[in-house]
C-alpha cells in the first residue's frame, strides 16, 4: 500500500469519526436549554414576548426531525386579547442527501392547534406592525437574484385546527377563519400538487379539492394546468384549464361552472360575510347556473366565452369582454336570451300588474333624482342583445334587438324590428351626458299594431279591433327626467283607421250606448288621430278625433310636462238625432298627471237639449231613457254634427272643432241660458247626468287612470 492511499484512509476515517462525533454530540444537546434564548432573541426584533412551554426537539438521521409545542406570541399592548399567536405543535421532517445536489426537499411539515388573532385599532394600527418603520435615508436590503433563489420541495404539508381571526375596530368589521383540514402533497418538484382543503369563513364552510401543477412551475411563473372543484356560499364552482404568469403577465384560459340550487340562500351565505347585504333581495330566484371560459389575456384584458347562464326562468348566452387598460373601460358584449318575462321580475301594482312607475312623495310622476351621468362616463361600452319574446303587463314582444353604444358619456339606443302584435316597432334615443346637463332626443315609431289582440292579452275581449301607427319624436335638456320633461321639444302622434267598436268598448261607457249605435257603420271606427305637439314643455292638442259612423269625439287644450297639470276637453257629437245626441255631453280632464279629475260641461251639450232637459229635469226622471229622445225632441230642434273630421286630422292638419264645423251648424233654438258646468259628485237620478257621467267616466279609463 502507498504512503498517500495511507494517508487518503486516515482522512477517511477521520471524518467518519467526526461526523459520528457530531451526530453524538447533537444527540446529547437538550435544545431546551436554548428556549429562553430563543424567546430573548424574539422579543429583541419584535418587542414581543415569545414563550415555549412545550418540548424543543431535534432527531437527526438522513431525514432530521425538528418539533416544538406549546408556543404562543404576545399581542401588542393594545389587543384586545394578550396572545396574538398560539400553536400547539410544529414539526418538520427534510432530507439530507438531496442537499448534496443543492436541492432542499422537506418531506413533511405539520402544524396543528394554530390561533391567530390579526387585528387594528381605531387608529388604523395593525398588530403585526412590530416597530417603527425604516428611516427613508436607508438603503434597501440587498435582494437575491432569482438565480440564486432554491426552492424547497415539500412533499406533505398537514394542518389541522388552524384558526385566524381578522377584527378591524376602523371600519367596525371581523372575520373569522377555520381550517380543519389543509392536505398538501407532491411528488417532487416537478410532479403535479394535489390539494384538499376543508374550512368555514364567518361559519360558512367550504371545501377545495383538486390538482394544481407542479411547485417548480407555480414557483417559476409558469403556465400551470388548474382542476379545482370548490364548494362555498350554498354553490358548486369548478375550475378546469390553465394559469400562470409567464413574463409577469397574469394569464387565464379556464372553464368555468357554477351551480347552485337557491340563489336565495347563497344570497344569505354571502350577507354573512359582508354585512351591508343583509336584506337584499332580487327579483329572480331558483336555481342558477353558469357555464363559460374565462380567458385573462395580461391584467387588462378579460372575456367570458361561449357563456351560458342561467336565474330561475332567465336564460341568456353569448360573449362578455372588457379591456381595463384604457382611460375608461371598454366593454364589448353580444347576449341572447330567449325569453324575458318582466311581469315576474317588476314590482306589481294595486292591481297585481308587473308596474315600472314607483310613486313618488311629492305627489309628481316624473322623478327629480339627478340622471347618473357619471355613470355613464365611467366606461365606453357595445352591446347587442335579442330576446326572442319578451312579456310585460301581458304585452308580448317578439324578437326585440337591443344595439347599446357608449362613448364617452354619450349613450346611443337603438330598437330594431321588434314585434307587437303583429306589427313592428322601431326607434333610437340618444342621451348625451357627456356635459353636465344632459342631452336627450328620442325618436320611436310603431306601424300596424293589432290593439284588439293587445286588448285581448290583457284580458279584454270583445272591445275594439284595428291596427294603429304611433310615432314619438321628441328632445331636451336636463339634469333629471323632471327637467327633461319641462324643456321638452318634439310631437307625439297615433294614427288609426278602418276599426271596429264592439259592446265591450260601449259597456264601459255606458250600457245604455248600446242603443246608440244602431246600425254597423255607427261602430265602424272610420279614424282615430291624437297628436301632441310639444314647445318647451307644453304639449298642445293638435289634434284628437275620434270617429265612427254615428259619432265624432274631438278633442282640444293642453297638457303641462313641467308641473304636471292637465287642461283637456273630450267634446263629443253625435251624427244622427237619437238617444246619442242626448249623451254627448262635453268633458274637462283636469287635475295632475298623477290623480286626473273630470268635470261634466252641461253647457256645452250638443244644441239646447242640455238646456231644456234640464229644465224639465223632474219630469224626465219619471220616464224610461226609451221617451227620452221623443220628450225633448217636442220642445227643442235636437243638433246634429256631420262634420268630416278625419280628413284634416288624417293629413296632419290642426283640428279646431268650431271652425271645421261653424258653417254647417244651425243657430241655437232656444235663447234659455244654459246651465253652469257641474263638476263630478255622487250619482244623480237626473238620467241626462248619469248618461254623461258614464261617458265621463268612460273616457277617464280610456284617457286617465
Amino acid at each position: 500500500m502507498s504512503k498517500a492511499v495511507k494517508i487518503l484512509s486516515a482522512i477517511g476515517v477521520l471524518l467518519v469519526a467526526l461526523v459520528v462525533a457530531g451526530i453524538a454530540i447533537l444527540k446529547s444537546i437538550d435544545f431546551n436549554q436554548y428556549k429562553d434564548v430563543i424567546a430573548e432573541q424574539a422579543k429583541a426584533a419584535t418587542g414581543r414576548e415569545l414563550t415555549i412551554a412545550g418540548d424543543l426537539s431535534l432527531s437527526l438521521s438522513l431525514s432530521p426531525r425538528v418539533s416544538v409545542q406549546g408556543v404562543t406570541f404576545a399581542n401588542a399592548p393594545w389587543g384586545s386579547d394578550p396572545v396574538m399567536l398560539s400553536v400547539k405543535r410544529f414539526a418538520a421532517e427534510m432530507s439530507l442527501i438531496p442537499l448534496l445536489s443543492g436541492e432542499i426537499e422537506i418531506k413533511q411539515v405539520i402544524l396543528e392547534g394554530v390561533n391567530v388573532l390579526a387585528e387594528k385599532d381605531k387608529s388604523g394600527q395593525a398588530n403585526w406592525d412590530f416597530g417603527p418603520p425604516a428611516p427613508a435615508n436607508q438603503a434597501p436590503a440587498a435582494s437575491t437574484s432569482e438565480a440564486d433563489v432554491v426552492l424547497p420541495v415539500i412533499n406533505n404539508v398537514s394542518l389541522k385546527d388552524v384558526n385566524v381571526t381578522y377584527k378591524d375596530a376602523q371600519a367596525g368589521l371581523e372575520y373569522s377563519l377555520n381550517l380543519g383540514t389543509v392536505d398538501l402533497k407532491s411528488g417532487g418538484l416537478d410532479a403535479p400538487l394535489d390539494l384538499v382543503i376543508l374550512g368555514a369563513v364567518n361559519d360558512q364552510a367550504f371545501a377545495i379539492k383538486g390538482q394544481l401543477g407542479s411547485i417548480g412551475a407555480i414557483g417559476g411563473g409558469e403556465i400551470i394546468p388548474v382542476k379545482l372543484n370548490i364548494a362555498a356560499l350554498k354553490m358548486d364552482v369548478g375550475l378546469d384549464g390553465k394559469i400562470g404568469v409567464p413574463n409577469g403577465n397574469p394569464m387565464v384560459d379556464l372553464r368555468l361552472k357554477v351551480d347552485g340550487n337557491s340563489l336565495v340562500e347563497t344570497l344569505k351565505a354571502v350577507a354573512a360575510l359582508e354585512p351591508a347585504l343583509t336584506g337584499l333581495q332580487l327579483p329572480v330566484k331558483g336555481a342558477f347556473s353558469l357555464n363559460t371560459i374565462l380567458k385573462l389575456d395580461g391584467p387588462a384584458k378579460i372575456a367570458l366565452t361561449d357563456l351560458q347562464a342561467a336565474i330561475g326562468s332567465l336564460n341568456i348566452k353569448g360573449r362578455v369582454s372588457a379591456d381595463l387598460g384604457g382611460a375608461r373601460p371598454n366593454v364589448d358584449a353580444t347576449l341572447q336570451m330567449a325569453t324575458l318575462n318582466l311581469d315576474d321580475l317588476l314590482p306589481k301594482n294595486d292591481t297585481g300588474a308587473a308596474s315600472g312607475r314607483a310613486r313618488i312623495d311629492d305627489g309628481r310622476v316624473f322623478p327629480a333624482d339627478p340622471l347618473p351621468l357619471e355613470g355613464l362616463k365611467a366606461a365606453d361600452a357595445n352591446v347587442k342583445l335579442t330576446i326572442d319574446k319578451v312579456i310585460i303587463d301581458g304585452m308580448e314582444i317578439a324578437n326585440l334587438k337591443v344595439n347599446l353604444a357608449l362613448e364617452n358619456g354619450r349613450l346611443n339606443l337603438d330598437l330594431v324590428n321588434a314585434g307587437v302584435a303583429d306589427g313592428k316597432i322601431n326607434g333610437s334615443v340618444v342621451l348625451d351626458g357627456s356635459k353636465n346637463i344632459a342631452r336627450l332626443k328620442a325618436r320611436i315609431e310603431a306601424s300596424q299594431i293589432d290593439y284588439g289582440k293587445l286588448l285581448s292579452e290583457r284580458g279584454l275581449t270583445d272591445m275594439a279591433s284595428g291596427k294603429v301607427d304611433l310615432m314619438v319624436d321628441v328632445s331636451g335638456n336636463g339634469g333629471s327626467v323632471r327637467q327633461l320633461m319641462a324643456g321638452l321639444n318634439g310631437r307625439t302622434r297615433v294614427v288609426t283607421e278602418n276599426g271596429r267598436l264592439e259592446s265591450g268598448a260601449l259597456n264601459i261607457v255606458s250600457t245604455d250606448m248600446l242603443n246608440m249605435f244602431d246600425s254597423k257603420d255607427d261602430k265602424t271606427i272610420r279614424c282615430a288621430v291624437i297628436q301632441f305637439n310639444i314647445t318647451r314643455g307644453i304639449a298642445n292638442v293638435h289634434a284628437i278625433v275620434f270617429e265612427t259612423g254615428g259619432i265624432s269625439v274631438v278633442g282640444t287644450g293642453s297638457a303641462n310636462l313641467a308641473n304636471e297639470t292637465l287642461n283637456l276637453r273630450v267634446d263629443p257629437r253625435s251624427k244622427k238625432a237619437n238617444l246619442a245626441t242626448v249623451a254627448m255631453v262635453p268633458v274637462d280632464i283636469i287635475g295632475t298627471f298623477l290623480e286626473p279629475d273630470w268635470r261634466i260641461d252641461m253647457a256645452g251639450a250638443a244644441g239646447n237639449v242640455a238646456a231644456s232637459a234640464a229644465r224639465t229635469a223632474g219630469a224626465i226622471a219619471t220616464m224610461g231613457l226609451s221617451l227620452l229622445v221623443e220628450k225633448v225632441a217636442k220642445e227643442t230642434v235636437i243638433k246634429t254634427d256631420e262634420t268630416d273630421y278625419c280628413t284634416p286630422a288624417l293629413a296632419g292638419k290642426k283640428v279646431v272643432p268650431e271652425k271645421l264645423a261653424a258653417a254647417k251648424q244651425p243657430a241655437a233654438q232656444s235663447s234659455e241660458p244654459a246651465p253652469p258646468a257641474v263638476t263630478k259628485k255622487k250619482k244623480s237620478a237626473d238620467p241626462l247626468e248619469a248618461i254623461g257621467s258614464g261617458v265621463a267616466s268612460g273616457l277617464k279609463n280610456l284617457f286617465g287612470d
